[in-house]
């Protein structure tokens, strides 16, 4: 076994409209991606975050035997989870169906708090830099073609704590495209 695959976080996340071009694993993300946390993994809290890759899948047992014969896949889903410690609404906005953050004539900024009917999509980057399992010093990178956020906040403000906005990712199948890939290369 080489120690290569023994990987450990942190990863950070981030964010973009859907059907922007992701980086090459070895390039800072451009522009139009979003880091999620004002300081990336700096702002998660210790949790880290979570890749699930979920299925359901259905065995037919016939009538003449006791073990299955075949199985059958009815149910795949990919989520991303992360809890931050950033309040500020150009982050929380992220949880809030992207909503838009406007400035009131330099007195306040302001997000609103209602979601609405249509659920906003985006594309999701996870990315270890130097965590590539193939290749010293590469960076491992999960890309997802389209995401909805489905988090729920429930913002506790504690003495002593951070408050955590929990952002939870859930991959949508892009019909053209599929689902996203899984990349490791080298730095």
């Amino acid at each position: 076994m080489t120690a290569l695959v023994v990987i450990n976080g942190p990863v950070e996340l981030w964010w973009a409209p859907v059907a922007t071009a992701f980086p090459v694993v070895s390039a800072a993300p451009a522009a139009e991606w979003n880091l999620i946390g004002t300081s990336g993994d700096s702002n998660y809290t210790d949790d880290g975050v979570t890749i699930n890759t979920s299925q359901t899948v259905e065995d037919f047992i016939p009538l003449g035997e006791t073990f299955p014969i075949k199985s059958f896949r009815t149910e795949e889903e990919v989520t991303v989870s992360v809890r931050i410690a950033d309040l500020s609404l150009a982050q929380f906005r992220v949880a809030l169906n992207l909503n838009t953050v406007t400035t009131n004539a330099g007195i306040d900024d302001v997000v609103s708090l209602e979601r609405g009917v249509d659920v906003s999509t985006m594309a999701l980057l996870c990315r270890g830099t130097g965590k590539s399992p193939e290749f010293a010093g590469g960076n491992l990178q999960f890309e997802l073609y389209m995401v909805r956020e489905s988090g729920s906040q429930e913002l506790g403000f504690v003495k002593g704590e951070p408050v955590g906005v929990q952002l939870e990712f859930r991959a949508l199948k892009d019909l053209a495209n599929g689902v996203g890939t899984l990349r490791a290369a080298i730095a």
